[in-house]
């Protein structure tokens, strides 16, 4: 299929509109996720697959989401992904299903914002 992923099928469909492709899409990050989700607006010029593919890169190590109904499925399998960092900060990638609205969304919590979910183009997502 057109949009999805590279190398992860129909599983994942693009439908962020992110049109950066590459290593260098990721380079104004510096290798900080940090950085990364300061802005939400990140999250829309980059593909779910693309930003699992960074996180790997910076050594993150994204792992399944723990809870739900895609709980231990890994993001090539269908599932989402999730990492921690920093103490208490979390940033999830969840696919489309589930009880926060169907679609896929991502999930950026910590201790001082607390929890804020955001749509593939970075904007907030009402539950």
């Amino acid at each position: 299929m057109a949009n999805s992923p590279k190398g992860y099928g129909n599983l994942h469909k693009n439908t962020s509109g992110a049109k950066n492709k590459g290593s260098d899409a990721f380079a104004s990050y510096g290798g900080s996720i940090d950085t990364f989700v300061a802005n939400p607006k990140n999250l829309g010029k980059h593909s779910s697959s693309q930003i699992y593919d960074w996180l790997k890169k910076i050594k993150m190590d994204p792992k399944p989401l723990g809870q739900g109904s895609t709980k231990g499925i890994p993001y090539e399998d269908g599932g989402g992904y999730r990492v921690n960092w920093g103490g208490d900060k979390l940033f999830q990638y969840h696919p489309p299903g589930g009880h926060h609205g169907g679609s896929a969304y991502y999930k950026i919590s910590n201790g001082i914002d607390g929890v804020k979910r955001y749509t593939l183009k970075g904007e907030l997502k009402d539950d």
